[in-house]
């Protein structure tokens, strides 16, 4: 379009130099038609248009429409005569040049103000439906505090026209406990102009009351002083709700841990103690600054702080749960003992945050154990000796035998020292062999006093085979008695193993004696004990004592003490035979033998595993 309107004006320029040339031709008045077409050129197609349009149109009317005689001389007389039209036109057409673009310019600005005015309108029409249409209650008001605008969800909350919440109206909806509150905070943000906030309750349109969170910002100019003040209203009702049950909540579990029957104590993440409660203030009788950083210690008995450091020192370290068992000293300086069971928090990126603990006072239970081990302890030796009463027979007939040896051997002796002459080689053979079988009864008697006195443990190498054959040599009588066949299958050259000789006995005697019992009333087929011993891979030295009996109902429970499957039995037999094997770290367990009957087996541990 500007390239048409352009050459329309050069058209046009064109016409009017040719029409004015014409005219000055016509009318021999060239100088005056000349500067007439100069200035309609120059008007049309401006300065540079109006020049080049002259001198083309000049040129091309004086060589095709006029004869030589009437052509132009360009002589310094013509250049002479034209050079103040010339300089005329010029200043013409500056003078037009700068009155049409003085217009354009203004018509410009014009148009970019009338678009400014509609972009700016069309921004405060956006701004005041942002402002209106925000989830929040906003507003302004002038330097002295009167409101100047309210947006239109507050007064959908309220429920008010503009009219009357603009200015001073709106102390109307507040609260009327809070309406003081608010009008001083409101007077003090005035007079320090700073910006605020405060918590305050406003009506809803249905009258009822929420609480709001309001917050002031000031506007100020270039000079610092305050030209507006803007302000928002947040509904903070759901979260005030929220704060308060959660501090009633709050409330009651801290009332529950003070009064709840257990010591309870918090730590942080490096495991320094931060809190405990009234429960453990009122048991040790002393404030909680002597508890902190490591002041508990001082309350442990001497014996325990040091297993206590170390098992808290690694669960610290390590996140894992704390456990353990302590003893505590009250303010009356007595020690009781606590089971302390202690946990990690995390948040949640998995980050340790702190420690939650209980302390249980184990203290009456730890007594019942221990009343518990000394009557399984006093039970133990009443069952060895009500044993002992019942092999009283193959007792006497163990030590009857060294005892007619000793008295044969005696006889013997006399004789050969008699004969004439004395043959005292064959004496002395008969006095050594008085002197082997006295040692021999003298060891039966110390085995039998030591079934029946309480006597120290004391742990050495024995070879488990001999132990075997000294309990056979006791209950030989009995298992005679009952048509029982003993048989064993010892594996030879088994390594030692660490042991109590005594407790291995009693072992042996009370396993042997219940296989024995077990086929009392077996009729249909033939009464076996079998007892075998071999070196098991890994575990030391492997013992099995099986019969042909009824077999086990409830194998997993014959262990336990009190269960037993007799009618007179006490069920503390097998109970202590597995505290003998669990103190000399073995194992003991029951299993189905082969065919008919049960078989109980146990392994201890070589002697030179046990040193290591």
């Amino acid at each position: 379009m500007k390239v048409l309107s352009q050459t329309k004006r050069y058209g046009l320029a064109a016409v009017s130099c040719g029409l004015a040339l014409a005219l000055a031709w016509w009318f021999d008045a060239p100088a005056f038609c000349f500067f007439l077409a100069v200035m309609v050129t120059s008007l049309y197609g401006g300065q540079g248009a109006g020049l080049f349009a002259v001198a083309l149109s000049s040129l091309a009317f004086d060589y095709f429409f006029l004869p030589p005689r009437f052509r132009f001389g360009l002589d310094a007389t013509s250049f002479v005569r034209f050079a103040p039209f010339l300089v005329a036109n010029l200043v013409i057409v500056g003078v037009i040049e700068v009155k049409r673009r003085a217009e354009e310019a203004r018509r410009r600005i014009a148009e970019q103000v009338e678009n400014a005015f509609v972009e700016i309108k069309g921004s405060e029409d956006r701004l005041r439906l942002i402002i209106n249409t925000m989830p929040t209650l906003a507003w302004s008001s002038n330097p002295d505090g009167a409101s100047s605008f309210i947006n239109q969800r507050w007064l959908d909350y309220t429920g008010m026209p503009p009219e009357e919440a603009l200015g001073w109206g709106w102390k109307v909806v507040i609260h009327p406990d809070d309406l003081a509150p608010t009008m001083e905070y409101w007077q003090a943000v005035l007079a320090g102009n700073e910006d605020s906030e405060l918590e305050a309750r406003m009506r809803r349109f249905d009258g009822i009351y929420r609480w709001f969170l309001y917050r002031v910002s000031a506007l100020r100019d270039e000079s610092g002083r305050i030209i507006q003040w803007y302000g928002t209203c947040i509904d903070i009702e759901d979260r005030k709700q929220a704060a308060e049950s959660l501090s009633q909540r709050e409330g009651e579990l801290s009332m529950i841990i003070e009064t709840m029957p257990g010591l309870v104590w918090c730590a942080a993440a490096n495991g320094e103690l931060t809190y405990v409660n009234r429960r453990i203030l009122e048991y040790i009788g002393t404030h909680d600054k002597a508890l902190a950083q490591a002041g508990w210690l001082n309350f442990l008995h001497p014996d325990d702080v040091q297993p206590t450091v170390h098992a808290w020192t690694h669960a610290v370290e390590t996140g894992e749960p704390h456990e353990i068992q302590y003893r505590l000293r009250s303010f009356d300086g007595t020690y009781r003992w606590f089971h302390v069971l202690g946990q990690s928090a995390q948040d949640a990126e998995g980050h340790r945050t702190r420690w939650y603990g209980l302390l249980i006072d184990i203290d009456d239970r730890k007594n019942m154990e221990e009343a518990l081990r000394n009557t399984q302890a006093r039970l133990s030796r009443a069952a060895q000796t009500a044993t002992v009463g019942e092999l009283a027979a193959s007792i006497a007939h163990e030590i009857n035998q060294p005892l007619a040896a000793v008295v044969a051997n005696g006889h013997a002796c006399l004789r050969w020292l008699a004969a004439q002459p004395p043959n005292l080689a064959k004496a002395q053979e008969a006095a050594e062999r008085i002197v082997r079988d006295g040692k021999d009864a003298g060891e039966v008697i110390q085995r039998i006093r030591a079934l029946f006195k309480r006597t120290s443990v004391v742990k050495t190498a024995l070879d488990v085979n001999e132990v075997i054959r000294e309990v056979l040599r006791l209950i030989r009588s009995e298992a005679v008695r009952k048509g029982v066949a003993v048989e064993t299958n010892l594996e030879l050259d088994l390594p030692s193993v660490a042991g109590d000789r005594v407790q291995l006995q009693q072992l042996l005697f009370n396993l042997v004696v219940n296989g024995i019992e077990a086929m009392d009333g077996v009729a249909d087929r033939p009464k076996r004990l079998i007892i075998c011993s071999k070196q098991q891979a890994g575990e030391g030295v492997l013992v099995e004592v099986r019969d042909r009996g009824p077999g086990l109902a409830e194998p997993d429970k014959v262990f336990d003490a009190f269960f037993t499957t007799k009618e007179s039995g006490l069920g503390m037999g097998l109970a202590i035979c597995r505290s003998i094997v669990e103190a000399h770290h073995g194992r003991l367990w029951a299993a189905p033998a082969d065919g008919t009957g049960a078989a109980i087996c146990f392994t201890l541990p070589d002697h030179a595993s046990t040193a290591l």
